[in-house]
């Protein structure tokens, strides 16, 4: 199954991996996704779905059929009363009011009693021009189930939950102030991601996201690594695997490459 021939020199950019202890016979995939809808998040579509084909089990980042049996507009909403408006100065927020309508055509008190959260992502997601149907890890998630493969989250619904929760207000506050500060550089910046992406340069996604986190990064990415790693060789150890998560997970020296090279596993990138 793995050793058709298809290595790089570790310097190459890449997004699909193999990892395997022994027997390069008997191996698994980690492969780098996007939360998005973008032709340059499908770049590896192919690719993934070539080798999904290939082996028993699919682990997507979260368990997608978990997540669609919840309502997340319940999880995105402020409690006791609070308002998205009160984390601001009155003209503070008629500033920005007037920055969202002007660039995405939104009326920002329409999401007055959702989290700051929340507008992070609406504001991210609306940034890019959606030219396929759904997020690209969506798309192997149902290519999975199409293949009848047996499918898994590496996090649970609930193990994603808890992380949100975990997020300080203040940080989601000045993460919104940071973007409404120079929209237009917030919008480049993911616009940057984006095509990184399509190059495959895991390393720098990292650095991005690795900046972006600030002092909630050892939460948002090194814990979370640690504990993808730990589900992700607990599903190769039983059955050929193939994990989907996040790109900026996979690079860094507490990226879950480096975590699997030191359990011991060879970790090869993937070229065709």
């Amino acid at each position: 199954m793995c050793s058709d021939g298809f290595f790089l020199n570790y310097l190459t950019l890449i997004m699909l991996w193999k990892f395997y202890r022994n027997d390069p016979d008997v191996c698994s995939f980690l492969f780098g996704t996007m939360h998005l809808a973008t032709q340059e998040a499908y770049t590896y579509a192919e690719i993934a779905q070539k080798y999904i084909e290939k082996i028993s089990t699919f682990a997507g980042e979260m368990d997608l059929n978990e997540a669609a049996g919840e309502n997340m507009i319940l999880h995105m909403t402020l409690k006791d009363d609070k308002r998205f408006s009160s984390f601001f100065r009155p003209k503070q927020y008629e500033k920005y009011k007037k920055i969202i309508l002007k660039t995405y055509k939104l009326d920002l008190k329409n999401y007055d009693t959702f989290t700051p959260f929340f507008l992070n992502n609406l504001l991210a997601e609306l940034s890019f021009p959606k030219s396929k149907s759904e997020p690209i890890d969506h798309f192997l998630w149902k290519f999975a189930i199409e293949k009848n493969k047996d499918v898994k989250g590496v996090e649970s619904f609930e193990d994603q939950l808890k992380v949100l929760k975990n997020i300080p207000f203040d940080f989601q506050v000045k993460s919104f102030k940071s973007a409404l500060k120079n929209i237009n550089s917030f919008k480049s910046k993911l616009k940057q991601i984006n095509q990184l992406y399509s190059k495959g340069d895991i390393r720098q996604i990292y650095k991005i996201s690795k900046k972006s986190m600030g002092t909630i990064r050892k939460m948002m990415i090194y814990d979370r690594n640690k504990f993808m790693a730990e589900k992700i060789i607990l599903f190769a150890s039983q059955k050929p695997l193939f994990a989907a998560v996040g790109a900026a997970h996979l690079a860094g020296n507490k990226g879950l490459i480096s975590l699997l090279k030191k359990e011991g596993f060879k970790v090869i990138p993937v070229t065709n």
